[in-house]
């Protein structure tokens, strides 16, 4: 690995912030609301992660505070795949036992605010980022526009609508950066356990 990635990450980073990462990465989302395991397999060794992003102290005080952008908010991990020395692969992941339009609204946030996170970390350690991925794994989801709540089918004024399915699926996925930033989305489908636990697997292509 590059010597100055590797100092940056061992000696100026505190500890654990940036792991080292193999093949296989398990991935663990560790609150009584809905635990989670998820296996992440990968195609070559030297990887690196960031685990439980949401519970490190990555608050960027230049970002405003308003509940609306989102811009403190983490997704669960980060995991930066290796392709070569300098070129690598971007995964931003958020665990979830259900998913709804509202929540569904959060998890996008927090998608947006971890995109620019990675992207610093990124260019810090020299890292070309090639391409960038984005997955939520969860159990159930509900996206369709309820019934007995009108106020669902209302769209602000001047905001491009796509239908939160077609987001979730992948095909219609975008970050708003004053111009609708296009990314790959990917559901990945979680099953529960006898100990309630919820579990899962997938390989990063």
């Amino acid at each position: 690995m590059n010597q100055k990635r590797k100092y940056i990450i061992d000696n100026l980073f505190v500890d654990n912030f940036i792991e080292f990462e193999s093949r296989i990465i398990y991935l663990e989302e560790k609150e009584d609301s809905g635990k989670s395991l998820l296996e992440i397999q990968l195609n070559k060794d030297g990887n690196l992660s960031i685990k439980n992003v949401d519970m490190k102290n990555t608050r960027m005080y230049y970002f405003k505070s308003d509940k609306v952008f989102s811009m403190n908010k983490r997704v669960d991990h980060i995991i930066f795949e290796y392709v070569s020395e300098n070129d690598w692969k971007l995964h931003l992941i958020e665990m979830k036992s259900s998913v709804g339009r509202k929540k569904w609204n959060e998890i996008k946030g927090k998608f947006r605010a971890s995109y620019l996170l990675a992207q610093g970390i990124a260019a810090m350690l020299e890292l070309n980022i090639v391409s960038t991925h984005m997955y939520t794994s969860y159990e159930k989801v509900q996206l369709e526009v309820s019934d007995t709540l009108p106020s669902e089918r209302r769209m602000r004024i001047g905001e491009h609508y796509v239908k939160p399915e077609e987001e979730w699926e992948g095909d219609k996925f975008a970050l708003n950066f004053g111009e609708r930033l296009t990314f790959e989305h990917i559901p990945i489908q979680m099953t529960r356990n006898e100990e309630d636990i919820l579990i899962g697997n997938y390989m990063l292509g």
